[in-house]
């Protein structure tokens, strides 16, 4: 079976946000979904929407959305940063590295890791007079549930492979002895 995705407008594509849950649950199983002449881009969800297998489309819609994110911020340098110092660093003299110091996969030339909580943070002196980009700007976020996007949005300073192995296992359970304490303790270290 096969589903037809038209785009001609904004409202068409709240309607697909509002039945993506439907379009990735075990009732589409067996179906292929393919563009008919949108107007507006959709092609990374109907991508995501085709792959079935779980754990390829969660790593696909990852990438996909760090790589949108980093085109986005390309030319951009929000944090000012120059010899390892943020704007606001240089004023106070005292660590390096800016808000990412306390990350373990901070290496000489910036993140080791490709971690989507961390490229879509700037404190609020950085995001002074930019436009940042918001989950609304990124619609294949909805492809993911609520309680994966709750974990994308707060899993700090993790490798892309530990956040990869948390939205797939998606458990109450697990949340509960993995992310939650690391949530927690993320927000102790955002308080000094």
């Amino acid at each position: 079976m096969k589903i037809a995705i038209s785009i001609h407008s904004i409202k068409d594509l709240n309607k697909l946000k509002h039945r993506l849950f439907l379009y990735r649950s075990i009732f589409c199983l067996f179906v292929k979904f393919y563009d008919n002449n949108s107007l507006i881009p959709v092609d990374n969800i109907i991508n995501a929407l085709n792959i079935k297998n779980r754990k390829k489309r969660i790593t696909y819609i990852y990438d996909d959305l760090c790589k949108k994110i980093d085109i986005y911020y390309q030319d951009k340098n929000i944090c000012q940063f120059e010899h390892g110092k943020c704007f606001i660093q240089k004023q106070k003299k005292k660590y390096t590295n800016g808000c990412c110091r306390r990350c373990k996969y901070v290496g000489p030339t910036g993140c080791t890791s490709s971690n989507f909580a961390c490229k879509m943070f700037y404190c609020f002196s950085a995001a002074n007079g930019y436009t940042l980009l918001t989950e609304k700007d990124l619609p294949l976020l909805k492809c993911l549930s609520i309680r994966q996007r709750f974990i994308l949005r707060h899993d700090f300073f993790s490798a892309r492979e530990e956040v990869i192995k948390d939205l797939w296992w998606e458990s109450i359970f697990i949340n509960l002895f993995r992310i939650y304490p690391r949530f927690i303790s993320n927000i102790i270290l955002k308080k000094r």
